[in-house]
């Protein structure tokens, strides 16, 4: 049920995105290690171990962002940090973690789903996400 709620909100989100453009066309995108600094550094910590200078502020400690994959049985579960990224949280959500739907908006790429649909999604979004994916211990 989580799952299909997720695919809904972000195929609305690409239907109302407009157009969208494959990897490689449009102005340089940012990548994702400079997204992280600037948007979630402040509370996960320059390392995404969730020891940022918010921290000490927030309702609830920031997770560790490198164990992500770990808490997940040792697979990444892209689509999941995607919605949450997005600021889909899902049923029982609580906690300071803002949404990012609108995070540097401008091109859209399209984002295939681990079951295979294909969603246009801000590329700032996907950028994160594969940093995260590689960030994993």
């Amino acid at each position: 049920m989580r799952f299909e709620m997720l695919i809904s909100s972000l195929l609305a989100f690409g239907l109302l995105a407009g157009c969208t453009e494959e990897i490689g066309f449009g102005s340089p995108p940012k990548s994702g290690a400079t997204l992280f600094a600037q948007n979630c550094a402040i509370c996960h910590g320059a390392n995404a171990r969730g020891a940022g200078a918010a921290a000490v502020n927030l309702e609830q400690v920031p997770p560790d962002l490198t164990l992500i994959a770990e808490r997940n049985g040792g697979l990444f579960p892209s689509d999941d940090v995607l919605a949450k990224i997005h600021g889909y949280g899902g049923p029982g959500h609580f906690g300071d973690m803002p949404d990012f739907a609108d995070i540097d908006t401008g091109e859209n790429v399209m984002w295939e789903t681990q079951n295979g649909q294909k969603i246009a999604t801000p590329r700032a979004l996907v950028a994160l996400v594969r940093y995260l994916e590689g960030l994993q211990r």
